[in-house]
């Protein structure tokens, strides 16, 4: 089944690797990659007449940046399982991207973070943590500015989870597609932060989450004596582990992961891709 694939792109280095990156992970899978960009006119006191002339302007530096990608891909002589088309909007970021979600029923965003590791906090101070927070019905791959190549080999990704609430299968998919395309193994992590056996509805949800992983590898690993941010980057660390997969829900931004205590327990930094899965309508 093909693929629709949102990429942003404010036309740096790091937006074009990501495009490559993506066009190396899906290059055996027929895509539709959707490259968008937003502009603004600059933002100063004129007249109407000049305001026009600045957006115009502006809009066009944007429709040639674009083209200017597609004739990067012509270069290349891309896959020819893979389509490109362009977008360029007058918009806030998230509101582009909710439009691009809503009109071609993407199935995937990519985008990278700034810095060496993915910045992911709740408090909304970055682009990712806004964009990530207010787009809806999309699960975003979000990656590091510093990409470390793939292992050939004993990839894996690391789920952490509660067990508190029941995944929906399509909640997953995004996570069990990057699994296969990975040829990778899912690493399902439970944080015992209480010391607690888990609850009949815990227990249940764990079930649950067999059924959905039927198709790929999967294991059941548990830490104790640890905080919920803590445990997860020891375990990555400790595995070497390759991908990072996280649950948002609708009322919060991994609040069932990261209780909202302190500003580190939701300051969350890894060094290597994460994928963010929504709840789904």
């Amino acid at each position: 089944m093909e693929k629709k694939i949102l990429i942003p792109t404010n036309f740096t280095k790091h937006a074009w690797n990501t495009l490559v990156y993506a066009l190396n992970l899906y290059k055996n899978i027929p895509c539709t990659f959707f490259i968008l960009n937003v502009y603004e006119a600059p933002a100063r006191i004129s007249l109407s007449k000049n305001n026009n002339t600045e957006l115009e302007a502006a809009k066009a530096e944007s429709e040639k940046g674009l083209q200017k990608i597609l004739q990067g891909l012509n270069f290349r002589q891309e896959n020819e399982k893979h389509q490109f088309e362009t977008i360029s909007r007058n918009k806030d970021l998230d509101e582009a991207m909710q439009e691009c979600i809503d009109t071609h029923n993407i199935d995937l965003i990519l985008m990278v973070s700034r810095g060496e590791n993915v910045s992911i906090n709740a408090s909304f101070e970055n682009e990712i943590s806004e964009v990530t927070e207010k787009v809806e019905n999309c699960p975003f791959l979000v990656l590091p500015e510093l990409m470390q190549e793939l292992p050939e080999s004993n990839r894996e990704i690391v789920f952490p989870t509660t067990f508190k609430f029941a995944f929906k299968n399509k909640d997953v998919v995004a996570l069990i597609d990057m699994t296969i395309y990975l040829n990778a193994s899912i690493r399902v992590l439970y944080i015992d932060t209480d010391g607690r056996p888990l609850t009949t509805e815990q227990e249940q949800n764990r079930e649950t989450l067999k059924t959905h992983f039927a198709e790929v590898d999967f294991s059941f690993h548990k830490l104790t004596q640890t905080t919920a941010t803590m445990g997860v980057h020891l375990f990555i660390e400790s595995r070497a582990s390759n991908f990072l997969a996280l649950y948002k829900r609708k009322q919060g931004f991994f609040r069932k992961l990261f209780p909202k205590r302190i500003k580190e327990d939701i300051d969350f930094n890894p060094k290597v891709p994460v994928l963010i899965l929504k709840e789904l309508e």
